[in-house]
């Protein structure tokens, strides 16, 4: 055999869920293979799984109490999708696959509760597709391939996405020579922003004490939380949270002692993950902002603030220049092929490889625009404020890459927007003249 592989339809590999997964199984052999059947599987699912030294107590023979460590393994796994069939089968006892280019297309529903792709320190979310081709008196020959699932998380309908947030954080620096009082109010435009983003920090700052300012930071962490039982007790479930840094941004401001000023910083967001809740895991964000002062001691003040991250930028923005009306920003659509939807997608769906003459796929109203659904752009305000039709997202690789059990490390791809509009700095009340900026 000179080479089976598996190809997706989809650019990219990505699929919505409630989206049929198509594509279709190549072998390509000079001369015929001596075969059974071929099987084409699809699954996906969450995994969790951790070891944990414990303490346990025993008795020994002199019957006297001893303590040992015990390694204890936690697990968990939820199945969002399960389905195979056989694409070929000798059908006249000579188990010949035929010699040259054999294609075999494939489609699968996904389930419409499918949670994205992700790869994390104690855990995963995976979907693949893997084939199998039985032959007699040799080893079965095998290939898997993984693909993404990106579900359609609309910032539109998220009640906080869009709301500002103001924090304000006093520290009277020093240890025990006190050297005044420092105020830290920092300011975000809104809490909800997709991925390709820029999100922009203001930071005002009111130096009372004998010390400079010397640099602003902020820091964006993603949260994971996984949950796993031992065995199969669910009664004794345990926790893992990680923390990972998805990106940073720092300025030196040198604020002189007794002055008071304002900074700005900029973050881009990342290829990362939408926030997500399964059963077994959970994915949020935070960021943080520190100030740091010359003080030796109490010399840092550290505001938070949690973060959505979804997959569909909000609309309704401030007002373009010249224009007194909100700009909207139009719903996009995906870049990839409107692939159309199997209705229902229950888990283990119809399957349909086979021949070319494979049977046509059912099709919902509004096919794949109903993941992403689009809208004409709007023009409040007349010709000044016309807002440009946002483009189409790119689907990027994942920042981070988890190592799958028997293929090359996959890197989960998510929608990136690079050419949205950017925010305008969330306004905080005016300060007197600004120093040393």
């Amino acid at each position: 055999m000179d080479d089976l592989r598996i190809e997706y339809d989809a650019p990219n590999s990505v699929y919505f869920p409630g989206q049929a997964v198509t594509g279709k199984v190549i072998i390509q052999n000079r001369e015929w293979i001596k075969a059974r059947f071929l099987k084409i599987c699809i699954h996906g699912g969450a995994h969790t799984g951790w070891s944990e030294s414990e303490r346990r107590h025993r008795t020994n023979t002199r019957g006297e109490s001893e303590s040992y460590t015990e390694s204890v393994n936690y697990n968990a796994t939820v199945n969002y999708l399960t389905g195979e069939s056989i694409a070929w089968k000798s059908q006249d006892g000579q188990n010949r696959l035929p010699a040259g280019t054999n294609v075999f297309p494939f489609a699968f529903s996904l389930p419409t509760n499918c949670p994205p792709s992700f790869e994390g320190c104690h855990g995963q979310i995976r979907y693949s597709v893997h084939v199998e081709l039985d032959r007699p008196w040799k080893f079965n020959k095998k290939q898997k391939k993984f693909f993404s699932v990106v579900p359609a998380y609309d910032l539109n309908i998220t009640p906080t996405a869009i709301n500002p947030m103001v924090n304000t954080v006093s520290k009277n620096t020093g240890l025990i020579l006190k050297k005044g009082l420092v105020t830290m109010t920092v300011s975000l435009p809104k809490r909800g922003y997709v991925a390709g983003e820029i999100l922009p920090i203001t930071i005002n700052i009111d130096n009372g004490s004998k010390a400079p300012v010397r640099t602003v930071r902020a820091k964006m962490t993603e949260l994971s939380h996984f949950h796993a039982s031992h065995g199969h007790s669910t009664h004794h479930t345990h926790h893992k949270n990680a923390e990972k840094c998805v990106g940073e941004s720092r300025r030196e401001v040198n604020l002189a002692p007794k002055t008071r000023g304002q900074s700005l910083l900029s973050m881009k967001i990342p290829a990362i993950v939408p926030s997500f809740e399964c059963p077994i895991i959970s994915v949020d964000y935070c960021i943080s902002v520190k100030l740091d002062t010359d003080s030796l001691f109490g010399g840092t003040l550290k505001v938070e603030f949690p973060l959505i991250i979804g997959t569909i930028p909000i609309r309704q923005m401030a007002p373009l220049a010249g224009s007194t009306v909100p700009a909207v920003y139009p719903t996009v659509s995906p870049s990839a092929p409107p692939y159309p939807v199997v209705a229902g997608g229950a888990v283990g769906g119809p399957v349909y490889p086979g021949s070319s003459s494979a049977p046509p796929y059912p099709v919902v109203a509004g096919g794949a625009s109903s993941v992403y659904p689009s809208a004409p752009p709007v023009s409040p305000g007349g010709a000044q404020g016309t807002v440009p039709s946002a483009p189409p997202p790119s689907y990027e690789e994942s920042m981070y890459a988890g190592k799958a059990e028997d293929s090359e490390p996959f890197a989960p791809r998510y929608p990136v927007y690079n050419n949205l509009p950017q925010d305008t700095p969330a306004q905080a009340p005016p300060l007197p003249d600004k120093n040393g900026f």
